[in-house]
């Protein structure tokens, strides 16, 4: 009975000892597949580079000039006269003597915008001119009419009012009575006597002149 205790006693030993080793095993097992999270570090963002400004080419003006006419009589000193071109005004100046003269465009841009040309328009003050150009480098010579020409002023017809007077006869007046025929039956007395007195002048100039012989 002795020998089946201690044999009883030897198996129990081993038996714990070989669940020991078993368990340990089985732990470290876990323990290998159960796996360390490793951080993942996050993507940095790249900084997008800034866009360089396109630069715009260089530009030979086109230089403007000539009188300027409001209403049909020339500007007045200190008249804004403006260049635009797609609404964009590119020169301005103020009259002088009738007169402007500018450079378009008058700054030359060196960033977009830039500079294209196009049709040209002209506004003096606030009215804008008959004229357009269509732009050139170069120097030009363009005269400006803004608002209505001066109506001349015509005078009314003179009517001219023509009386035509009807012309009246002239009243000849009848020969003087009483010289005229005599109660003998119609003969005139003066030319007789008219002859009487010429016969005697005449009978005197010959008694006088007999006398002095």
């Amino acid at each position: 009975m002795r020998k089946v205790g201690i044999a009883l006693t030897i198996l129990g030993v081993s038996a714990f000892a070989a669940l020991l080793v078993m368990g340990l095993g089985f732990g470290t097992a876990q323990a290998d597949e159960t796996a360390t999270p490793t951080a993942t570090p996050e993507a940095t963002a790249t900084p997008e580079g800034t866009a360089t400004p396109q630069t715009c080419a260089p530009v030979i003006p086109g230089t403007y000039n000539g009188t300027v006419t409001v209403n049909g009589v020339p500007a007045p000193d200190g008249t804004t006269v403006t260049a635009t071109i797609g609404g964009v005004a590119w020169a301005t100046d103020t009259t002088s003597g009738g007169r402007y003269v500018f450079d378009v465009p008058a700054t030359l841009p060196t960033t977009e915008p830039c500079f294209s040309g196009g049709e040209v328009s002209f506004t003096c003050g606030s009215a804008a001119a008959a004229e357009t150009a269509t732009w050139n480098s170069g120097l030009h010579d363009l005269n400006l009419t803004c608002g209505a020409a001066a109506t001349a002023t015509v005078p009314p017809p003179v009517t001219v009012t023509v009386t035509v007077v009807p012309a009246t006869a002239t009243p000849v007046a009848p020969p003087p009575t009483g010289m005229g025929a005599g109660g003998d039956g119609g003969f005139l007395w003066w030319p007789l006597a008219l002859a009487a007195a010429a016969l005697a002048a005449v009978a005197g100039l010959y008694t006088a002149r007999r006398a002095t012989r």
